[in-house]
């Protein structure tokens, strides 16, 4: 399986500033004697050179709970394939309590400046990925796992979600960190559906296909995938979501 040849044929190229959400079970059909995931991120960053970047996200939902975060010790809760990715060398973590994400390359510093006051509103992460036009990577998981939405959902302030404030004491910058989630209304019975929005970007050619072995992996520029979701949202304000 030439992972070099997978990756171009969905348009990734040197020099490109990836977001990756990722299963483990992918990767754990490569042929290697090596610790498979990290042979895999060896070779995707051997693709993007030097100046390329890899973003993973390593929520810490926990910490809302908790109300302290540390960036160095907590695990990463969204699976095997995000903490290994953290755990490695010349990876580093950026600071925000819940949304924080991994990240290798040159960019750490500009996106690791995201405010830490909101989680998906103005100056967030979400919006210097935006900015950044970075391509977004689904590597044997569906769509349904990109966070960028619920950037655009709050742009447009749907009516299922909310503004909640969290306190959580953040280690590595020895301070309290008010910061708020555009949360999902407890009363409101949905889950994220974006079947409708994976249909409408194939429909619309903005959106790369290929086969990973028995899996799929998908690319989409975040400018794409969020004008989109607008597009979307406009039309009908619950085509994010499936209502029980």
């Amino acid at each position: 399986m030439e992972i070099k040849n997978i990756f171009k044929k969905i348009g990734i190229k040197k020099n490109d500033t990836v977001i990756l959400h990722g299963d483990a079970g992918v990767v754990a059909q490569l042929k290697t004697k090596k610790n498979k995931l990290n042979f895999f991120f060896d070779k995707l960053i051997q693709i993007l050179g030097k100046n390329g970047n890899i973003l993973v996200p390593a929520f810490t939902y926990s910490s809302c709970k908790k109300k302290y975060f540390d960036k160095k010790k907590d695990n990463s809760e969204i699976g095997l394939f995000s903490e290994v990715f953290r755990k490695r060398k010349k990876v580093r973590r950026t600071d925000h309590p819940i949304f924080s994400f991994c990240v290798h390359g040159k960019k750490f510093s500009y996106f690791n400046k995201a405010s830490l006051s909101t989680c998906f509103g103005k100056n967030s992460i979400f919006e210097l990925f935006l900015k950044s036009n970075a391509k977004i990577l689904c590597l044997g998981c569906s769509l349904d796992r990109i966070t960028f939405t619920h950037y655009a959902e709050e742009l447009i302030k749907v009516d299922y979600r909310f503004y909640k404030i969290f306190k959580i004491f953040c280690k590595a910058n020895r301070k309290i960190i008010s910061t708020e989630y555009f949360v999902r209304k407890p009363n409101i019975r949905n889950n994220i559906n974006l079947d409708i929005l994976y249909k409408y970007l194939k429909k619309k050619k903005r959106i790369k296909e290929n086969n990973f072995g028995r899996y799929k992996v998908i690319s989409v520029q975040s400018k794409s995938f969020f004008k989109s979701c607008l597009e979307l949202l406009k039309k009908n304000k619950y085509s994010l979501i499936k209502r029980n």
